[in-house]
């Protein structure tokens, strides 16, 4: 563009006529050059609105430092019609008074015609000349022309170029006209040929012995390139944000999918430490403190077998206290009490902040930018199955809190297994008897030892019992028995007491055991008890407090869960939404330039968007040749790649929880036009396809040039006599360079030769120009006059 604008340059429409052939030549030319401003106002306004244009331009021209004398020219379009009479003299005098007052010394207003650099040049549109209303029309232009022959306060005026509705090859249609005052400022100032002569002499300002009044015949045939930027621009997202709603839209049929989406959630510990976390731990060991439940239970079960109930309950006293006790808080079972709520409080807070940090664990592990969204169904899903699975349990969790209703009558204290230890107690023999019976039986051990052992030892003796009583047998010759201990008759007793002393431990042993296997069994069982009120906060109605605050805790902290869960399926839903209308906006766009996409790019309709064509303009190339050339000119060209470059381009910065992706409208069009990029490095002319298609486009329309680039009239003098004026009938052919090869040979065919100037400019545009110069208006009103009416219009031509 820059290269195509050679100096400071505006175009300005004025009213409705000029405010369309401004948005026809925008269609083309983007008005993104330093050296090219553009203006759209009523003629009333074109100080206001100039003089801000001109310090820019003015400022960007000096700054190129590629030309010695400064130049501006401006390129008014008007309807001759449209407007008040002296609109036109409104006009050209605002733009004159603000050359002569504000940039005298740069444009001296005194210079002769050939050395002046500020040029304006009015092109008029005027209806058929040979209707009555055009002499209203040229009496504006007779009052115009007379102001710039009475020297106005700056010679800014050059020409006044007449586009007539009717030429001498037909009538032209509003469009038609509009399309040729477009294509006079692109082949002007657009093609990059303002320093060729054919476009200078144009430009210059006429000699003083000239006329100001000329005609311009103009034919063309072009791609309207920006237009078709906006279009390549606009499917590009259009067909990007389409492959992402159809990944949203994929239905998840697999539950572990969903599951396994949402598996950095961890939703089963949130609800931890108010079950048997520190938390309730810490509630419920208070409660049971409070309750005046045992929590010195004994580790380890001892009963002996002598031990009397008295020993046994000294030895585990814990085991006889009673499970709760109720009593009066004091000020420090108050101040433990308030420990434990804020440790609640605490928990409950954590509680929060893990269910935030698993949301976010799940949108950075499964939807991330560079995850396409491709999981958001499967993630959407898994949330959603999440919360049911939290109500049921608030469900459940309400019958629990019924059960636990403090406005209820409180029922019996529990104190488990506590009635079976005493009978267990009750029923165990005393020491006394154990000791008695113990004692009788080593007496019986003892003499069943020990008579036992002398008979073993005194056979004899033992025989001799089965008549009677021994008899004792005196002898005289008797030795006398030796004095001292005799051990050999001891040892049976000996042993017949330590067979006694063994047999009564172990009876006191085995039966001492056994009378107390009861109570130890059940002394363990109310211990086990005991340990499981205690970790439940007791049997009491502290207990039922702690165990009502812990409930209270778990239905609040996850009712706060269960509205983040649906905070965070709401943000995918508004991401859905986002992205849904994005697209739907892109389509809009495309609808709006003429264009319903179809199910591929290559294979949409571009044939509204060119334009229908008509006597004098036409496409160059054939609409299913640029579809598929768009198509193909993409930078990704794989349409699921291209939308995760897209996504990732359009991430929100604070990620999804905060913002939605592609919710900018002008992010999405500004990588929309890096994907199109590669249209702006090749020229369509340089396809293969696309040259020969706008050759045979060139020769059919070249074919009828001679015809229809005809003047409105033939200028008359005073006498009648045909006026030549300058170049009367001169024209060029402005054609890209960079389709040389294959417009060349378009062109040489063509019955009418006229000189082809090629430009650097790679925009796919052809434009025939002829002109008819140095006319006044008394002499175009004159042929005006002579000029028949066309019998009937000429037909309308394809392209």
């Amino acid at each position: 563009m820059d290269a195509a604008v050679s100096y400071p340059t505006v175009l300005l429409g004025l009213g409705r006529f000029g405010h369309e052939v401004i948005g026809r030549a925008l269609q083309s030319l983007e008005a993104s050059s330093p050296l090219l401003g553009v203006l759209r106002c009523e003629p009333s306004g074109v100080a206001a609105g100039l003089q801000p244009l001109l310090e820019d331009l003015l400022r960007a021209g000096r700054g190129s430092g590629e030309r010695r004398d400064q130049r501006l020219d401006v390129i008014a379009f008007v309807a001759a019609l449209q407007g008040g009479e002296e609109d036109l003299l409104v006009a050209c005098e605002q733009a004159a008074r603000l050359l002569a007052e504000g940039y005298g010394a740069m444009f001296p207003p005194d210079r002769p015609p050939e050395q002046r650099t500020a040029t304006l040049h009015l092109v008029v549109q005027v209806p058929a000349l040979s209707n009555p209303r055009a002499s209203v029309a040229l009496a504006r232009l007779a009052a115009l022309e007379s102001w710039a022959r009475a020297r106005p306060v700056f010679p800014l005026l050059a020409r006044i170029w007449v586009v007539s509705q009717q030429t001498a090859a037909g009538t032209l249609t509003s469009e038609e006209m509009v399309s040729t005052c477009a294509s006079f400022a692109l082949g002007m100032v657009a093609s990059g040929l303002r320093t060729e002569d054919e476009v200078s002499r144009r430009m210059a300002h006429p000699a003083r012995d000239e006329g100001l009044v000329g005609f311009v015949s103009l034919a063309s045939v072009e791609l309207p390139e920006s237009r078709l930027r906006s279009y390549a621009a606009a499917r590009a997202a259009y067909d990007g944000l389409g492959v992402l709603v159809d990944r949203m839209q994929q239905p998840v049929a697999d539950a572990t999918l969903a599951m396994g989406a949402i598996s950095a959630l961890h939703h089963d510990r949130w609800l931890a430490p108010f079950v048997e976390g520190q938390a309730a731990q810490l509630s419920r060991r208070l409660a049971a403190e409070l309750s005046r439940s045992p929590v010195d239970l004994p580790a380890d079960i001892r009963v002996g077998p002598l031990d009397t109930p008295e020993e046994i309950r000294a030895n585990h006293a814990g085991l006889f206290k009673p499970a709760s006790v109720e009593t009066s808080p004091t000020t420090v079972d108050q101040a433990r009490t308030d420990e434990a709520f804020r440790a609640l409080d605490r928990a409950e807070a954590e509680v929060a902040t893990s269910v935030e940090q698993g949301i976010q664990a799940v949108f950075d592990a499964s939807l991330g930018p560079s995850s396409g969204l491709s999981q958001l169904p499967s993630v959407e899903q898994g949330l959603k199955r999440v919360i049911a699975q939290l109500h049921d349990e608030q469900a459940q969790e309400d019958t629990t809190l019924r059960k636990l209703d403090p406005s209820q009558p409180p029922g019996p204290l529990v104190d488990p297994h506590r009635e079976e230890l005493e009978h267990a107690l009750m029923e165990l023999p005393s020491r006394r008897l154990a000791l008695a019976a113990a004692a009788a039986l080593a007496l019986a051990v003892l003499l069943g030892v020990s008579f036992g052992l002398l008979s073993l030892m005194n056979p004899a003796t033992a025989a001799t019992g089965t008549g009677g009583p021994p008899r004792v047998v005196v002898s005289a010759t008797a030795t006398p028995a030796a004095t001292g201990f005799d051990w050999h008759e001891a040892l049976p007793w000996i042993f017949g007491v330590l067979a006694a002393l063994g047999a009564g431990a172990g009876w006191l042993y085995l039966v001492g055991n056994q009378t107390r296997k009861e109570v130890r069994r059940v002394l363990k069982l109310r211990r086990d008890a005991l340990e499981s009120l205690v970790s439940r906060g007791g049997g009491g109605r502290r207990a039922k407090q702690a165990e009502l605050q812990l409930v209270v805790r778990r239905k609040r902290a996850r009712r706060s869960a269960i509205l983040a869960l649906e905070n965070a399926v709401a943000r995918l839903q508004a991401v859905r939404h986002a992205l849904l209308e994005a697209r739907d906006k892109k389509r809009q766009e495309l609808l709006s330039l003429g264009v319903t996409p179809a199910a591929e790019a290559r294979l949409d309709d571009l044939g509204q968007l060119l334009g229908a064509g008509g006597l004098l303009h036409g496409s160059l190339v054939p609409p299913e040749v640029i579809s598929r050339w768009i198509a193909a000119r993409r930078e990704i060209t794989e349409e699921r790649v291209w939308a995760d470059r897209l996504l990732e381009g359009a991430w929100p910065e604070g990620g999804l929880l905060e913002d939605v992706p592609c919710g900018d409208p002008e992010h999405i069009a500004e990588l929309s036009r890096r994907q199109v990029q590669p249209m702006g490095e090749r020229s369509v002319l340089d396809d293969a396809e696309g040259g020969q298609q706008a050759a045979d486009v060139l020769r059919d329309f070249g074919s009828r040039m001679g015809a229809v680039l005809a003047p409105p009239c033939q200028p008359l003098n005073a006498h009648g006599d045909p006026v030549l004026g300058l170049r009367p009938g001169e024209g060029f052919v402005i054609a890209p360079s960079a389709g040389r090869d294959t417009l060349d040979a378009g062109l040489r065919d063509m019955p009418t030769r006229l000189p082809v100037l090629w430009s650097p400019s790679k925009a796919a545009r052809v434009i025939f120009l002829r002109t008819w110069e140095g006319f006044s208006v008394e002499e175009m009103t004159r042929g005006a006059r002579a000029t028949p009416q066309p019998a009937m219009a000429a037909p309308r031509g394809a392209r």
